[in-house]
C-alpha cells in the first residue's frame, strides 16, 4: 500500500499537467479568436479572368468591329454609285467616240469609192474622145457621096429610135463627160473638195482603280511587327501571393489600366508603355487587414502601382503561333520608390486576338520602404519577400500599327 502511493501521485500530477495545458490553450485561443480569420480562396479564380466578362469584351469588340463595318459601307456605297456614274458616262463618251469613228471610216471609203468611179469615167471618157478623134480618118477612104457630113464611116445602119449617131452631137448639147470649155466631168457632179481631217476623240482617263474596290476591316494584329496595344481593364488581374507565420493569403485587384508598344519579333526588344493598377483596390478578402495594407502602401498618397516597360529580352518566338516567352524588364514604382525589375512572361493570343500576357517575380516589400506587418506583438509576421504576378488582356489598337 506504501508503494502504489507514489504511483497514483505521479497519475495526477499528470493528469493536472494535461489539465494546464488544456486551459492555456483555450486561455489563447479566447485571446486571438476575434484578431486571426483563416481565408481559404481559390488562386485560380484571382488571377483568371471572369468568364462573363471574357464574353462581354467579345461583344463588345464585335459591335465596334459592325460600327466600323457600317460605316465604311455606307461611303463605300457612296464612292460605288459615283463610280457607276463616272463609267456610265465614260462609257457613253466611248461609244459616241465610236460610233464618229466608224462615220468618218464610212466617209472615207465612199470617198474613195467616189474617186475610183470618176477615174474609170475619165479614163472611159478618154477613150471614147480617142475613139471620136479616129473616126474622120477612117472617113476619108470611102467616097464622099456614101459619107454623110458628121458620119462617122461604118456600116450604113439606121440608129435605134431615139438613140443619137455615133459622132453626132445634139445641137445645144456637150459631149458626154465634157463641159463647154472642152474639160471632162464627174457624171455632171460638182469635183470634190479636200477631204475633211478625221478628229480622234480624247481618250477617257484611266481610272485610279476598280470601282468594287471596298474598304472593309482587315485583321490587324500583325504578331511580328510595331504595334499599339490597350489592355481590357475588365480582363486584367495584378496582385501578390503572401506567406505569414500563420496563413499564407492573396491580394488581387482588377483596376488595371495602360497602354504599350511592343514587336515581339524583334531582336532588339525595345518595348514602351506602362501597366497601372489602384493601390486602394487590393483585397485579400478580409476588411481589417485590407484596411492595414492599404494604410502600410500609403494608398492616399500614392494612388497608383506602375509598372514601367523597358525591353523584352526573348527566349522563344513563334509567329505562326502568336506565342512568345522571355524576360520584361522595366521599372516598378510603389509607395514613391522606384526600382528596376525583371519579370519572366509568357505571350500568346486566343481565339479572339486578345493578348494574354501572364508574369511572376519575387519582390522585397522593404526595397520600396513597405512597412512588414506583424501582429501580436511580432508573433504573427508576414514575410519580407511576397510573389507578384499578371495575368494581362490587351487588343491592338484601333490604328495603332506604327
Amino acid at each position: 500500500m506504501v508503494q502504489s502511493m507514489p504511483r497514483k501521485l505521479l497519475q495526477w500530477i499528470g493528469v493536472a499537467a494535461v489539465l494546464g495545458l488544456l486551459a492555456v490553450a483555450i486561455g489563447a485561443l479566447m485571446l486571438v479568436k476575434d484578431r486571426v480569420t483563416l481565408v481559404l480562396q481559390a488562386e485560380a479564380s484571382a488571377a483568371g479572368p471572369d468568364p462573363v466578362a471574357l464574353l462581354r469584351d467579345d461583344v463588345q469588340t464585335l459591335q465596334r468591329e459592325l460600327g466600323e463595318l457600317r460605316s465604311q459601307l455606307g461611303g463605300n456605297f457612296e464612292h460605288l454609285g459615283a463610280a457607276l456614274e463616272e463609267r456610265a458616262v465614260a462609257r457613253h463618251a466611248e461609244l459616241q467616240a465610236s460610233a464618229r469613228e466608224v462615220a468618218q471610216q464610212h466617209l472615207q471609203q465612199q470617198h474613195a469609192a467616189e474617186r475610183a468611179a470618176a477615174a474609170q469615167l475619165l479614163s472611159l471618157q478618154a477613150e471614147l474622145a480617142a475613139l471620136r478623134s479616129s473616126l474622120p480618118v477612117a472617113g476619108n477612104r470611102v467616097p464622099a457621096a456614101d459619107v454623110s457630113p458628121g458620119v462617122a464611116a461604118g456600116p450604113t445602119t439606121e440608129p435605134a429610135p431615139g438613140q443619137t449617131p455615133v459622132g453626132e452631137n445634139p445641137v445645144g448639147q456637150n459631149p458626154v463627160g465634157q463641159n463647154p470649155a472642152g474639160e471632162p466631168s464627174v457624171g455632171g457632179n460638182v469635183p470634190a473638195g479636200p477631204e475633211p481631217t478625221p478628229t480622234k476623240e480624247t481618250p477617257a482617263a484611266a481610272k485610279a482603280g476598280s470601282f468594287l474596290s471596298f474598304s472593309v476591316p482587315a485583321a490587324k494584329f500583325q504578331f511580328d511587327q510595331s504595334q499599339t496595344y490597350t489592355l481590357l481593364s475588365d480582363l486584367c488581374r495584378v496582385g501578390f501571393d503572401a506567406k505569414s507565420t500563420l496563413h499564407d493569403f492573396t491580394g488581387v485587384t482588377g483596376k488595371v489600366a495602360g497602354r504599350f508598344v511592343a514587336d515581339f519579333d524583334d531582336p532588339a526588344g525595345a518595348w514602351t508603355g506602362e501597366v497601372t493598377c489602384e493601390a486602394g483596390t487590393l483585397k485579400t478578402g478580409v476588411d481589417g487587414r485590407d484596411t492595414n495594407m492599404w494604410e502600410y502602401l500609403d494608398a492616399p498618397h500614392h494612388a497608383q502601382i506602375r509598372f514601367e516597360l523597358g525591353k523584352f529580352e526573348a527566349t522563344k518566338v513563334d509567329v505562326g503561333a502568336r506565342t512568345a516567352a522571355g524576360t520584361l524588364h522595366g521599372r516598378m514604382t510603389i509607395r514613391g520608390k522606384t526600382r528596376d525589375v525583371s519579370m519572366p512572361i509568357t505571350v500568346a493570343t486566343d481565339s479572339s486576338l486578345r493578348l494574354q500576357i501572364e508574369g511572376q517575380m519575387p519582390l522585397k516589400l522593404s526595397d520600396y520602404e513597405v512597412p512588414v506587418p506583424s501582429q501580436l506583438g511580432g508573433t504573427i509576421t508576414m514575410q519580407d519577400e511576397v510573389k507578384v504576378w499578371i495575368a494581362l488582356r490587351a487588343r491592338v489598337q484601333v490604328g495603332g500599327a506604327r
